[in-house]
């Protein structure tokens, strides 16, 4: 089967490595070469290099409405397109181009979490399973008809790492099985209830805020559902203060701290106070520091008594 294939991110390349194993991929667009970090080094999108080493024809463009771009896909007569985190919202021109239309792997149970960083907010808001769509591409943000689905369950110490490294070989055997499925009719695409879809916004630096007055589970969830990126956060002495992974802290009933209140606990464990129970710290990165342990940060900080986490940095 001939497929055009749209793509950003790591899951991207790998589902496009995956379905390059079993179809002849005639082109992949991907996002522009942008100036990343602090160096502003021009850095190439994962899904242009696995087309690079796959020999795949490359497509980057900033409107992905241009008249010429449009007429340069129909010349590659793809038998469907495939959609994975591209970035960009496409256009009806483009996914009713091919005879089995657009597909788009969507990392959550739709119709919930529709939008932005699904998998960030389903850790963040504790849910205790998720999982991937196949949607059919319409005119409306992840609205489409849903063509396979698959639950994940979550663990309390999943963190969006880990979790994706369960969506990325899921997905991509999803669309093996979607792409051969709507090919052979054995495959009906379902209509999704819009009464049930809730939707999810980007993380911002705001959403990664740690409000030290929220309850133990809900820093705990924040921590795991922002890592690796963009990473929880506090301010400490003035200064940013990452928060990588916690958990909650229940043995002794005795210890009562104020919300953001830093405890050291057996000398080498340190603890945090919140609006309903106590969290334990256990990597954090003090601002223009490596990740460290919490033992490595209590030596280093020479943390005395009563201090505290901001509550509301500015």
């Amino acid at each position: 089967m001939k497929i055009g294939f749209f793509g950003t991110p790591e899951i991207a390349s790998y589902s496009l490595t995956a379905l390059s194993r079993e179809h002849e991929i005639v082109f992949a667009v991907t996002c522009l070469d942008k100036p990343q970090g602090r160096s502003q080094k021009v850095c190439t999108t994962p899904v242009k290099t696995c087309a690079d080493d796959n020999c795949i024809a490359l497509l980057q463009t900033e409107n992905l409405k241009d008249p010429d771009f449009i007429n340069e896909l129909k010349c590659f007569n793809a038998d469907i397109f495939v959609v994975v985190a591209f970035g960009y919202i496409i256009p009806e021109s483009i996914f009713k181009m091919p005879r089995l239309g657009t597909v788009n792997l969507h990392p959550s149970l739709l119709p919930k979490y529709r939008g932005a960083a699904p998998v960030q907010w389903a850790l963040i808001n504790g849910e205790n399973e998720t999982g991937v769509t196949i949607q059919m591409v319409d005119e409306k943000l992840d609205s489409g008809d849903i063509v396979l689905q698959e639950k994940i369950p979550v663990s309390d110490e999943m963190n969006s790492s880990t979790l994706y490294d369960v969506i990325l070989p899921l997905g991509a055997d999803m669309l093996l099985k979607a792409v051969k499925g709507l090919d052979d009719g054995s495959i009906k695409p379902v209509p999704q209830n819009h009464e049930e879809a809730t939707y999810c916004r980007k993380i911002d630096k705001a959403a990664a805020l740690i409000n030290w007055s929220n309850s133990a589970g809900q820093i705990h969830n924040l921590v795991r559902g922002l890592n690796p990126k963009p990473a929880a956060w506090t301010e400490f002495r003035d200064k940013n203060m990452k928060i990588w992974k916690t958990r909650i802290f229940d043995e002794s009933a005795d210890i009562k701290l104020m919300p953001g209140e830093l405890m050291k606990f057996s000398r080498k464990r340190l603890l945090a106070g919140t609006g309903e129970g106590i969290i334990e710290i256990l990597e954090l990165q003090p601002e223009n520091k490596k990740i460290m342990d919490a033992l490595s940060f209590i030596n280093g900080s020479r943390l005395a008594e009563k201090e505290f986490f901001k509550l509301f940095p500015e």
